[in-house]
């Protein structure tokens, strides 16, 4: 069955990805490389599964495919934009992906509240505030 569902991964143009249904679907939307590289470096040492998106645009795309995020980290202050956008698409979508803001910038916190993120991330952030999202949504990660 894993070859099948792999095959049929590669003829569609998705990336192969190992099936494990106990390990968290992550996305990161971030635009610092500096920034992404480690929280998505963080994640992958939690077993969790890391799709990354540097812009609203990426994360749109990344979005609008039949992946099934439990979680998706969202940094409010983009480069095209605001990370808020995201979280409101995901809503639209109907999606059952926990919306995680991460910023160090709390003025838009009234509107982050109106959309419904789940949990906040400050910047800077460690490998145990990271692990503590996950088991607080009784997300898979390593202990």
């Amino acid at each position: 069955m894993k070859i099948l569902s792999a095959l049929k991964q590669l003829v569609s143009g998705e990336p192969l990805r190992e099936h494990h249904p106990v390990r968290t679907e992550a996305l990161i939307v971030e635009d610092n490389p500096d920034e992404m590289a480690y929280l998505s470096g963080l994640l992958r040492f939690q077993k969790a599964l890391v799709t990354q998106a540097f812009s609203i645009v990426g994360a749109l795309e990344a979005i609008a495919k039949p992946t099934d995020y439990q979680i998706a980290f969202i940094d409010l202050n983009l480069k095209d934009g605001s990370g808020i956008e995201v979280i409101r698409r995901i809503k639209e979508a109907k999606r059952m992906t926990h919306a995680v803001v991460v910023s160090g910038d709390w003025e838009k916190l009234p509107l982050i509240l109106s959309y419904g993120y789940i949990a906040l991330l400050p910047k800077p952030y460690t490998m145990d505030s990271v692990r503590e999202i996950l088991e607080k949504h009784r997300l898979p990660c390593a202990y």
